[in-house]
């Protein structure tokens, strides 16, 4: 009865089955990376999400309880993939790397991940700010397992690196990453100022920056 009248008032049905709010979560941050892309973090509305899957602003909170938590989950999911598909990259081929090499490839799974990279730089000065430590515990044990293997993959291609070393160069290309989207991540007053020819020195191309630093840190690492 609940859901005919729904249906009749164009609602959505409140999803029943696991799959069910498995594919609604899905479609929720669908429509939040969707937002975040056209906008900003601070722009996206609750209200707007809802809208944009056609379901009432209460039923998102039901999955949801705070922007901050639908956006750390969107995060999660993008960070695990990116892991994946770093992960696949430092699994191709054999024997050991040159760290230049390492640097490139890291770089280069960034390319099209701008969506990843903005989020990353807001993870902890903004959506671990209003979240549940259940939450805020999930997804930093995911964190910790994917680091985990990619740590391992890091010292069979620069066998230079420890336990300890290829941890601290994930956090630190972490830091790197965060750092250097939010300086290329630019407004559009700025931007237009930037393309003076004398503000060169002042204009970041990302990708070049992070394969620059990168190999840099590891020329440190490997000298120590």
């Amino acid at each position: 009865m609940v859901a005919a009248l729904a249906a009749k008032k164009g609602v959505p049905p409140r999803a029943r089955r696991d799959s069910d709010k498995e594919a609604r979560r899905r479609e929720l941050l669908d429509a939040a990376r969707a937002l975040f892309e056209a906008t900003s973090f601070a722009e996206v509305k609750m209200a707007d999400v809802a809208a944009r899957t056609g379901l009432a602003k209460g039923t998102v909170f039901l999955y949801f309880p705070t922007k901050e938590a639908l956006f750390l989950a969107l995060l999660d999911d993008l960070l695990t993939a990116w892991f994946a598909k770093l992960n696949g990259r430092l699994s191709e081929g054999g024997g050991e790397w040159t760290g230049p090499r390492l640097a490139r490839t890291v770089a280069a799974s960034l390319e099209g991940e701008e969506t990843f990279t903005r989020l990353l730089a807001l993870m902890q000065t903004v959506l671990e700010q209003n979240v549940s430590v259940e939450q805020a515990q999930a997804f930093k044990e995911r964190v910790l397992v994917s680091m985990g293997t990619t740590a391992a993959l890091l010292q069979e291609r620069l066998p230079f690196l420890t336990p300890d070393t290829a941890g601290r160069l994930i956090r630190h290309v972490h830091a790197l990453m965060t750092g250097l989207r939010q300086m290329a991540d630019i407004a559009p007053v700025a931007r237009e100022v930037l393309t003076l020819p004398h503000m060169a020195p002042l204009r970041v191309d990302f990708t070049a920056e992070l394969t620059a630093a990168i190999t840099t840190l590891l020329r440190g690492l490997e000298a120590r």
